[in-house]
């Protein structure tokens, strides 16, 4: 009977597949601010009012960022890489730690965060500051998971019963638009088919040990301890949130160079953006040294930096380095092409259909980069029209 139910999965998912195929050709090529599109520029804007511009010489171009205690911005720091992009480039980035990055932004206290970008929708409850999406750090890497004596294998089998979450949006979201392809089944908060309890993300796995809920949507590093020791099992084989989205929905392992829609991505405020291109593409430039030193350095830098994995012990650092090499959260570049904009615009449009996202949230804003690199013909990317 499951086997039959994922058949038909299947079958949906393709049609699912054209569908968005026919919007992002629809999409390509110029700005749309309708129902149905999102905005895509070339990346360089001109300045924008109500905002400072860059400097042409003298004092640097300040860039005030607020992220997370990060892995990668820590290796960048101590790398070096941080003091020399400041210092070839004549700006210098104020980096703080806010425990709320939404409040930071909102506030104007922050030129650009790292957030998720399925979070951004609530950014315009504050008018003052128009948010854009200016580049991509991760995919979901948020699995399902249970203790090891629970028998169930999949979401239907968790049908009615309780699911630690860490909030109503970012990975739940995505898990609730998995749910309803892959099931029909309704994830959210109150009325679903599920019980879900909402705490803070470092709990989500103790209270499946605990024997307080049945399962949870956590992320492997919160959950070290109980994965490597096999006490707790990721269902789906260990696939993240993202693997699901990109197979369930497109019927592959990728579309266009990443798996899933985006998570962590970078969003500044639009007129600050439009009057600081310079500023934003040393960031961004950095960024990406940032990624390329991830992808080159997995292993060391969660040894290095065991605070931000959750690691405790060599065994732990092991398991945690061989899950990411096999489920990378790190996407490879931070420009965004077309596809990937196009893959994040039709999630989104989905989850507003399925009334997991208020009918009346702006669908955001994604500044494409267009590049030989990111979007020539034959780079690999499957799906694209």
């Amino acid at each position: 009977m499951r086997a039959d139910r994922w058949r038909r999965t299947v079958a949906a998912s393709a049609v699912l597949a054209v569908a968005l195929a026919a919007a992002s050709c629809a999409g390509t090529g110029g700005s749309s601010t309708g129902d149905g599109g999102f905005n895509l520029t070339a990346g360089t804007a001109a300045a924008g009012v109500g905002a400072a511009p860059e400097t042409a010489g003298g004092a640097p171009t300040v860039i005030r960022l607020a992220l997370a205690p990060d892995p990668m911005w820590e290796w960048l720091e101590d790398s070096g890489r941080r003091a020399a992009a400041e210092a070839a480039h004549n700006v210098r980035i104020e980096v703080s730690n806010p425990f709320d990055q939404f409040a930071s932004f909102a506030g104007g206290h922050a030129d650009v965060v790292v957030i998720n970008a399925l979070d951004v929708p609530k950014f315009t409850e504050q008018p003052e500051r128009a948010p854009v999406i200016i580049g991509k750090y991760t995919t979901d890497r948020s699995i399902l998971a249970v203790r090891r004596t629970s028998r169930a294998e999949n979401l239907e089998d968790l049908v009615e019963q309780r699911i630690a979450v860490a909030g109503s949006l970012g990975s739940t979201l995505l898990w609730g638009l998995t749910a309803d392809v892959l099931y029909g089944l309704d994830f959210r908060a109150g009325g679903g088919d599920f019980d879900l309890v909402t705490v803070e993300p470092a709990s989500v796995a103790d209270l499946v040990m605990r024997g307080d809920v049945d399962a949870c949507i956590c992320t492997p590093d919160f959950s070290v301890p109980f994965l490597a020791s096999g006490r707790m099992r990721a269902l789906y084989g260990g696939a993240s949130a993202a693997e699901l989205y990109s197979a369930v929905i497109f019927g592959g392992d990728r579309f266009g160079n990443e798996s899933g829609t985006i998570a962590d991505a970078l969003v500044a405020d639009k007129a600050w953006y439009d009057a600081n291109p310079q500023a934003v593409e040393v960031l961004l430039s950095l960024w990406e040294e940032g990624l390329a030193g991830w992808r080159a350095n997995l292993t060391q830098i969660v040894a290095d930096y065991p605070h931000h994995f959750s690691v405790e012990s060599e065994a732990e650092i092991a398991w945690l380095s061989e899950y990411a090499a096999d489920h990378n959260w790190v996407v490879p570049s931070v420009y965004i092409n077309e596809s990937e904009a196009a893959t994040h615009g039709f999630a989104f449009r989905r989850l507003r259909d399925l009334g997991l996202v208020p009918a009346d949230a702006t669908e955001p804003q994604i500044e494409v980069v267009r590049t030989p690199a990111v979007d020539a013909p034959g780079d690999g990317t499957e799906g694209t029209p």
